[in-house]
């Protein structure tokens, strides 16, 4: 624990490039994302660090990761992207309630 709140407080003060540099190296699918998106990411990624590690309960950052994974895996694909970045025009009906089987 206290090693991940050290960690926690040097993420606070390194600068989002440079804490992004060193998440790739981790996470080499972040390449994959758009500049912008990989500073998303690292402030994301910083927060979340944050929490779990104040809480001591890390299933915020494996959700956090985990979303972002899958992101820069539409990225990866670009006629996957392009379909997902279009506006909605269609009326695609009545929702199904969740709930009935």
């Amino acid at each position: 624990m206290t090693a991940a709140r050290a960690l926690r407080n040097l993420l606070v003060h390194v600068e989002p490039e440079t804490a992004a540099t060193a998440l790739i190296d981790e996470f080499p699918w972040a390449d994959v994302l758009p500049k912008e998106d990989r500073v998303r990411f690292v402030t994301d990624f910083v927060r979340a660090f944050q929490a779990s590690a104040e809480m001591g309960q890390w299933t915020s950052l494996a959700q956090t990761v985990r979303e972002w994974k899958a992101t820069a895996a539409v990225y990866s694909d670009p006629e996957l992207a392009e379909q997902l970045s279009k506006p909605l025009n269609d009326d695609f009906g009545a929702v199904p309630d969740p709930t009935e089987d």
